[in-house]
């Protein structure tokens, strides 16, 4: 077990997050964002223009301001914005989740290389190529 930081995430990633609980919480996030995008285009876009197109002529409590008060365009702007960031760190976060782990490094920073069959067989007949059995 590592205890440094980078030590930390990489155990945090592979036992918690690798078991589809991140990927879940992601899914939450992201509904979340859209419920609240779709509520403000509702109150602020979609509820003004039917007051407007029904010139008050109702008795709903709800289009009485939006009749009076235009269109909410810097509340519309935010949740949109909003929205568009969630979806960016939704999509990053999904990505470091789904990255495979990295392969361990040396001392001097350089990645091990793979043992090969062959240089196995060198060291132990002393020859290169020679596999007889003794």
């Amino acid at each position: 077990m590592d205890d440094t930081p980078q030590g930390l995430l990489v155990e945090l990633r592979s036992s918690v997050l690798k078991k589809r609980i991140g990927q879940i919480a992601l899914a939450v996030i992201l509904a979340e964002a859209v419920f609240r995008l779709i509520s403000q285009l509702t109150w602020y876009l979609i509820i003004p223009i039917l007051g407007r197109l029904l010139h008050g002529q109702t008795e709903s409590v709800l289009f009485e301001p939006a009749t009076k008060n235009p269109v909410r365009w810097d509340t519309l702007f935010g949740s949109a914005l909003e929205f568009v960031l969630v979806v960016i760190v939704v999509l990053y976060l999904n990505r470091w989740i789904q990255r495979k782990p990295s392969r361990p490094r040396d001392d001097d920073g350089m990645e091990p290389t793979p043992v090969e069959e062959e240089s196995l067989i060198v060291e132990e007949t002393g020859r290169a190529g020679d596999r007889s059995e003794p």
